[in-house]
């Protein structure tokens, strides 16, 4: 019996254990060659690179690794039924694959994503106000619209 779970830990475990590190490795790796690319594109577009810009990376990092966390213990858990830690790096390749695009899009194309995001919060912070004006352009052009019909019908009336 002894022997049994010495060969399982030997061919088994340790295996599952250079997967797993090796997923994780990639994962890192790819956190930071986009984090390098992130500041080049923050220098094309003239920004300054600041300790947000670098606190972005570290919650993404959070992100990928809590559930990346659960996973490997799924996969450890498993480990007597799959032969290879199947989930843990599924997230992994996943996880590099977004950071791939990531790396790939153009600094002029994150930056009308980003114009666009605070477009949108400028849009949902002044929902009352923007309510308020659609309210008086459509009130207005209503009370336009019924001067102008009387005003064709006193011309035709001429």
């Amino acid at each position: 019996m002894h022997n049994v779970i010495l060969e399982f830990a030997q061919h088994h475990l340790f295996m599952h254990a250079l997967l797993i590190f090796l997923s994780t490795l990639a994962l890192l790796i790819a956190m930071g060659v986009d984090l390098i690319f992130g500041i080049r594109k923050a220098k094309q577009l003239g920004k300054a690179t600041t300790s947000t810009g670098y606190k972005k990376t570290c919650e993404k990092g959070r992100k990928y690794f809590s559930p990346y966390i659960v996973l490997i213990c799924i996969d450890l858990i498993t480990c007597v039924i799959v032969p290879f830690p199947a989930f843990s790096m599924a997230w992994a390749a996943w996880c590099v694959y977004c950071e791939f695009k990531s790396v790939r899009e153009k600094a002029w194309q994150k930056e009308e994503l980003r114009n666009a995001e605070n477009t949108m919060n400028v849009v949902i912070q002044n929902k009352d106000d923007l309510a308020k004006t659609l309210k008086e352009l459509i009130f207005n052009d209503n009370v336009t619209t019924n001067e102008n019909e009387k005003d064709k019908s006193n011309n035709s009336a001429l």
